[in-house]
Order: structure tokens, then C-alpha cells, then sequence
């Protein structure tokens, strides 16, 4: 191909990309939740029909959605992307009888976690926190994610640990 016939390619490429960034600044807006004044609430991690976890290898988690970006194309809006801060991971510190443990938010933003997949005696299984908990918080409020356990029809060919709270035989 000699260089006259690149050109055009070259000349197409270079004019794409202001216009491309043009579109895409003109198209994505971000919602950033407010911070809040430090304050103290109970997360209680529950199973099923609100069976307690207790400290358990990583399986309870929470965070704090921080912000979330929403993307447009002609006629609809779709969420491109969602920040989030961990409040709690399973080995932070234990929880308590109750599936309990207390934690501190900055944030006003929905609480919850993500589905995770995890392999117990060889099955899988899917942890589900269902909707997150949107605030206003208050101090010393008890927020619940209540974990829905299924079954994923499958053999896994890895095993976690078994966490003590397991009944799921």
C-alpha cells in the first residue's frame, strides 16, 4: 500500500477522535453520594429466614455504593460503572452471636453487597444480599443484609472452607 492510499485512514482516525470524545463527555453524567458526618451502625449479616453468620472465612461483606455513572445512547441510559467502599470483609473482625458487628459511614450511599459465588463441599453456591439499603442512616441504626443462599446446579471442582454456621446438608 503506498502512502498516498494511507492517508485517508490516517486523516478519518485523526478527525474521529476529538468528535468521539466530544459525544462521549457530552453523554455520561456521574452521581456522587454526599459525605456524611462519621457515624456509627450495626451491620447484621443474616441467612435464609434470618439465621445469624457469625466470623466465617470472608463470606460476610458489605459496602458502600460511593457513586454511580450513568451512560446515554440516542433514546436510552444505561449505568456504566458503580464505585463502591468495602465496610466490612469477613476477616475484619469477628461478629458477634447475633451475626453482628459495628461499623463507621462517611457516606450516604446505599448499603449491600454483590452476588458471590463460592464452592462449599463441592457445590456451588450463589450468597445473594438482594436490594441494597438506602439510607438516611442514623447513628446506631441496625442495618440487616440478609443473605439468599441458592444452589447452582453444578459440581464444583474446588472447595472453600465450611463456615460453623453451614446447614446446608
Amino acid at each position: 500500500m503506498s502512502q498516498i492510499e494511507k492517508i485517508p485512514a490516517r486523516l478519518l482516525r485523526l478527525l474521529a477522535w476529538p468528535l468521539l470524545a466530544l459525544v462521549s463527555a457530552a453523554c455520561t453524567s456521574t452521581t456522587r453520594h454526599p459525605a456524611s458526618e462519621p457515624m456509627q451502625v450495626t451491620l447484621r449479616f443474616t441467612y435464609d429466614d434470618g439465621k445469624p453468620m457469625r466470623h466465617d472465612n470472608y463470606l460476610a461483606q458489605a459496602r458502600q455504593e460511593t457513586y454511580i455513572k450513568h451512560c446515554s445512547k440516542i433514546g436510552s441510559t444505561r449505568v456504566c460503572d458503580v464505585g463502591s467502599d468495602a465496610l466490612f470483609m469477613g476477616g475484619d473482625a469477628p461478629l458477634d452471636a447475633n451475626g453482628e458487628v459495628r461499623v463507621t459511614l462517611h457516606s450516604t450511599g446505599p448499603i449491600g453487597n454483590h452476588p458471590t459465588d463460592l464452592c462449599i463441599k463441592g457445590k456451588a453456591y450463589v450468597f445473594h444480599s438482594g436490594d441494597w439499603r438506602r439510607g438516611p442512616f442514623h447513628h446506631g441504626q441496625v442495618i440487616e443484609i440478609r443473605y439468599r443462599i441458592s444452589e447452582v446446579k453444578m459440581k464444583c471442582p474446588w472447595s472453600s472452607a465450611t463456615p460453623p454456621w453451614w446447614d446446608k446438608d
